[in-house]
């Protein structure tokens, strides 16, 4: 018995290949997700999920041990933390996902090897390369090289014509640093949302918008933008709202304007040229070692992002520059684990500043950025202190991610702080979204299963395509606003013709004008619970990622049948969301919703402050 894997997509001359195998009794096929596959005769299976998830499970399992593996006297991630700068703990999200599809590759091969005598793998050029050799009942038939990267010139542009606009308004408004003891980090793409009180439209930090509002003069803000990828796709798009003050321009200072500050110094080259060559006298000592073949595969994976380890050790001195210069007592973040922002709170916290970071979404198992060791732990790795939503995060991040209980605090969710003025306008929000009839919306996001992604959004279209007496909108993901095209191109094949796709909205408005809200595993479901509305997931797999349908405030969807009864259901007034179940969930997941989060939050920061919160 021969199995045949397809884990990149076949050419024209090697489908007939895989067509006239597949004819005969004695061979089978599986194709990865999101692969297209063009045989008419046989149609290979699709690759299990059980050994996707093993794989992810066994590689995070992989990156926590290794970062805890002895080199000497020291584990690798405390010979890569030179002072302040972790910069293995920057890298594990990096090389959990490039490394994933590996991973997955060589946990298929092996289960395969127990089902038939032979396996002949289609797969990419490098994968090829370094599985080859390992077991000879394999044949590997490797696509053609990747080809190299272009740069990213218009996007590149963009940024520079916007980096420029930010240093001369900087220079213009320069920022009044009297009194100021916090520091809050605003680095999110501004989206269109309400002012909390007066509920008028503005383009702000989606999050924290009502907690920058709220923080008093003792607060600093630094923003800035993402800046695009040097070679590759992104995008960056100029807009008149990146440049508004909002009110704050007197206590705001633009991120780029430090950064440029701290590149135009002469000591910073000086002090990345000692880090650097004290990092790649750290490297080879690990290199020195004897690695395991996993091992060996993880540290490579680290090296190889040596452009990036340079990036972030300029972004680390020019910040600790600013802040020995100007000292504050703490510095708080969304996304705290992610390299440019962790860049800044390491930074401050050099200096002496107290870290804080600031739930901004989801928490799970699968996710390198909140998972550490206890030795990490015992290394102050993690925030000096995390907010989160509720006590389930709070459990979570202390049995699965090892923080310290007491770093924990539950202050709930800032940006919910607006829906109690929400719920009490319903008219106003129909009117202003031109609902005629009631509103399904669909939350969309980019699933990394393109077969899953594409599934949900066609069984939602086909379901909808047969009730008339809603209003479909698709609310898309923040980082999917360059796939207009691709939702339109599904709703057209599923027939699907009252529909709306929107990007540049307020979510929260949104779903106080909706009737019914759909989505998958997004945290949309979270917050559709916080208005009360019928929510349905759409789940063809059955897993019941976030627990949605387990806690009763969600029926479970598993093709567009399901979607179908359960929003006629919902529209003729015969299902309706269990109140008691969502109320139960708010406590446990979100604490509460009272309008009153910011004041917590800054309470809690002002406290760390002044030493009365540890």
């Amino acid at each position: 018995m021969e199995a045949i894997l397809i884990f990149r997509q076949p050419d024209s001359d090697e489908i007939p290949v895989i067509e006239d195998k597949l004819c005969q009794p004695d061979y089978f096929a599986v194709i990865s997700a999101g692969l297209q596959y063009s045989g008419k005769l046989n149609h290979p299976g699709p690759l299990p999920e059980s050994i996707s998830q093993r794989a992810n499970r066994e590689l995070l399992k992989s990156i926590l041990a290794f970062g805890d593996r002895m080199i000497g006297q020291q584990t690798v991630g405390q010979l890569l933390d030179m002072g302040s700068f972790p910069i293995w703990h920057y890298q594990r999200f990096r090389i959990y996902f490039r490394l994933k599809p590996l991973f997955v590759l060589r946990n298929a091969i092996d289960h395969y090897l127990n089902e038939a005598d032979r396996v002949t793998v289609y797969c990419d050029a490098a994968h090829a390369d370094l599985l080859q050799g390992t077991d000879n009942r394999i044949h590997f038939i490797p696509g053609p090289p990747e080809k190299k990267l272009k740069l990213n010139i218009r996007p590149l542009l963009g940024y520079l014509i916007y980096f420029k606009i930010k240093i001369l308004l900087n220079i213009l408004f320069p920022p009044d640093f009297t009194d100021k003891k916090h520091l809050l980090v605003d680095r999110s793409v501004r989206q269109r949302c309400r002012h909390p009180e007066t509920l008028r439209l503005k383009f702000d930090n989606y999050t924290l918008s009502n907690l920058l509002d709220k923080s008093g003069n003792d607060f600093l803000i630094v923003n800035e933008a993402e800046p695009p990828k040097l070679k590759g796709s992104g995008t960056f798009k100029l807009s008149a709202g990146q440049f508004a003050g909002l009110g704050r321009r007197s206590r705001s200072i633009s991120g780029e304007y430090i950064m440029l500050r701290g590149l135009l110094s002469f000591s910073l080259y000086r002090e990345k040229k000692k880090m650097i060559t004290d990092l790649e006298f750290r490297i080879g000592l690990i290199l020195s070692s004897e690695l395991s073949g996993t091992e060996a595969l993880i540290f490579n994976a680290f090296t190889a992002l040596s452009a990036t380890n340079s990036f972030f050790i300029s972004r680390f001195l020019a910040y600790r520059r600013f802040f020995r210069k100007h000292r504050f007592l703490t510095v708080a973040a969304i996304d705290e684990n992610s390299p440019a922002t962790r860049c800044i709170l390491d930074a401050a916290r050099s200096t002496g500043a107290k870290s804080i970071g600031i739930q901004h979404g989801n928490i799970g198992e699968a996710q390198p950025a909140y998972l550490y060791t206890e030795k990490d732990r015992t290394g102050n790795i993690m925030a000096d202190l995390t907010l989160v939503w509720g006590e389930y995060w709070r459990e979570f991040l202390i049995q699965k991610g090892n923080y310290p209980g007491n770093s924990i605090v539950i202050t709930g969710q800032v940006r919910t702080d607006i829906i109690p003025q929400l719920r009490s306008n319903p008219a106003m929000l129909k009117e202003e979204f031109a609902a005629t009839k009631p509103l399904a919306v669909f939350a969309s996001q980019p699933i990394p299963d393109p077969a899953i992604r594409r599934k949900a959004a066609a069984d939602v279209f086909s379901a909808f395509s047969e009730l008339p007496g809603f209003e479909l909108i698709v609310k898309l993901h923040p980082a999917e606003k360059d796939d207009v095209e691709y939702y339109r191109e599904i709703a057209i094949s599923a027939g699907c013709e009252d529909y709306r796709i929107l990007y540049d909205v307020d979510l929260y408005s949104l779903l106080a004008a909706s009737d019914l809200v759909i989505t998958c595993y997004s945290t949309v479901g979270t917050e559709a619970v916080y208005f009360g509305k019928p929510l349905i997931i759409v789940d063809p797999l059955k897993e019941d990622l976030l627990g949605y349908h387990r806690s009763g405030i969600a029926w479970q969807a598993l093709n567009e049948e399901d979607i179908r009864h359960f929003a006629e259901g919902v529209l003729y007034g015969l299902l309706k969301p269990d109140h008691a179940a969502m109320q139960l969930f708010i406590e446990k997941y979100a604490y509460r919703i009272d309008g009153q989060v910011c004041e917590r939050t800054l309470s809690v920061i002002r406290g760390v402050g002044s030493g009365t919160v540890h």
